[in-house]
């Protein structure tokens, strides 16, 4: 099997439509030894700011002396970001070793009569085996979607699990109430374990992640909001001090803020568990944290920033980006959005705050047209324009910038993951 045999074996499993439930991963997984049973982990949920978080905390861990595994979803530009060791994706040659592997032990458990794997559940087992083949120490170890029923569940009682922001997506699966979510979310929170939650959780989530800890006698840390010093903010993130660690957070937004500073308070809980986690290891860790997609800035003349925001918070915390750290700047948006997300707010909220609008279709079959993107845009935007094409969408949002304008691409993964190849590639 080669690489690209590898991504069509494990694409293929999406024609499974299987109900929630964590026993076919445990089939899988018991089948190749449980290689999940051999790492540590701490255990990453929440709507937004999990990819950042968990980016965070598995730069803690590396800077600790840890061999550390990290599991992102989704990926940007390449499938083999989502499992990495050390920073470093998967290479193209484990990928279709170890999906070779984990074929056979499905063949196996099909055989046997059991329900085939999911995609998302085949990926899960590879990525454990891939962290275990290689003697990881830890696995900071991103959620893929809710908590309870997440593949990625199936592991026992982490280190530490995180909880960050919860706000509304993914409805039709989690609940259409904050409750109901964070339900779902807090199901990733065990027995006796140790839970940090996000520093500025909406009350009624807050209330469910209490709860849960009460019910599972686990312990439960929120980090001080009001206790963190934001000493200087600007386009490279924000320089913090916090419970008696100075460090940078290289993300732009006060968000990124309260992330870094649950990442303090989880590698702390992981050092009085006997873990040799420094404070200089922490502020190390969290300053040269690498993340991509959330305000990222990928080009220079013009400059350029993309951002994933494709959900009423996240839009939000973009909006606050573009009215703070952006003021007096006119912006060119490139904008594609799925029509799955809650649009109807998401387009305005970015329109209103852009001189230039150039609506684009996303490459998926979920997609919103363009055209529905520019007239919502339309109505709150003066200068609105149609592509299609996602890179001929970036080479007007370009060719329409003068100097001191900002180019920001945003909305679905599907157009900032090819915008951003597209800009390295050919800017």
């Amino acid at each position: 099997m080669n690489y690209e045999e590898a991504l069509a074996y494990i694409h293929g499993t999406k024609k499974y439509n299987t109900k929630p439930g964590l026993t076919r991963i445990q089939n899988l997984l018991a089948d190749m030894g449980n290689p999940e049973k051999k790492m540590h982990y701490v255990h990453v949920a929440g709507t937004n700011g999990k990819g950042s978080s968990t980016a965070m905390m598995a730069s803690v861990l590396m800077h600790a002396g840890y061999k550390t595994g990290s599991f992102i979803s989704p990926f940007l530009e390449r499938f083999n970001e989502r499992m990495q060791i050390n920073g470093e994706p998967i290479p193209d040659g484990k990928l279709a070793e170890m999906t070779e592997k984990a074929k056979k032990h499905v063949d196996n458990i099909v055989a046997k009569g059991m329900v085939n794997p999911s995609e998302f559940e085949l990926l899960t087992a590879i990525a454990f085996d891939y962290w275990a083949s290689e003697k990881c120490d830890f696995v900071s170890l991103e959620v893929g979607m809710g908590g309870t029923y997440d593949a990625t569940n199936v592991i026992e009682c982490p280190e530490v699990a995180m909880i960050i922001s919860i706000s509304f997506d993914h409805m039709h699966y989690l609940g259409n109430t904050l409750t109901e979510i964070a339900g779902e979310k807090a199901g990733i929170i065990k027995e006796g374990g140790t839970v940090v939650c996000y520093a500025d959780q909406p009350a009624e989530a807050l209330a469910v992640i209490k709860k849960t800890c009460e019910e599972k006698n686990a312990r439960f840390i929120q980090p001080d909001k009001n206790a963190v010093e934001i000493l200087e903010a600007g386009m490279f993130g924000s320089r913090i001090r916090y419970s008696g660690i100075e460090t940078t957070v290289p993300l732009m937004g006060k968000h990124q803020v309260y992330n870094a500073i649950g990442v303090i308070e989880a590698a702390r809980a992981l050092r009085e568990k006997g873990w040799n986690v420094s404070d200089e290891d922490i502020s190390l860790g969290i300053a040269e944290t690498k993340w991509v997609g959330r305000l990222e800035k990928v080009h220079e003349k013009p400059e350029c920033i993309i951002d994933a925001a494709h959900n009423p918070d996240a839009v939000r915390v973009l909006s606050e980006a573009i009215d703070t750290l952006f003021s007096g700047k006119r912006l060119i948006t490139v904008m594609g959005i799925l029509a799955d997300k809650d649009y109807a707010y998401c387009i305005p909220e970015i329109a209103k705050r852009s001189g230039i609008v150039v609506a684009t279709t996303p490459t998926s079959g979920r997609a919103l047209p363009a055209e529905k993107t520019a007239e919502i845009a339309a109505l709150h935007c003066k200068e609105v324009y149609t592509e299609d094409s996602i890179t001929k969408a970036v080479d007007k949002a370009f060719s329409l910038a003068g100097e001191g304008d900002l180019v920001l691409i945003c909305g679905s993964l599907y157009v900032i993951g090819l915008a951003k190849t597209y800009i390295r590639e050919n800017k």
